[in-house]
């Protein structure tokens, strides 16, 4: 397991933090790891979603907005 990987799993990284992360190392691990990586780093931005409660569907406006 990664440094991300172990740091989302603790708690110890938000969604956030490990994009950037992931960024800085995304050309040291392989390409698989990074699909893993990438899927943990969703799964954490659901679970912060769903933590504050947003709803970033509602606030998305498409067309028109009478």
């Amino acid at each position: 397991m990664c440094l991300i990987c172990v740091e989302l799993s603790k708690n110890k990284l938000t969604s956030i933090e490990a994009r950037r992360n992931l960024g800085e190392f995304i050309h040291t691990i392989d390409e698989k790891h990074a699909k893993k990586v990438w899927q943990a780093i969703w799964d954490k931005e659901d679970e912060e979603r769903e933590i504050n409660d947003i709803h970033w569907y509602e606030d998305d406006q498409f067309g028109d907005t009478d």
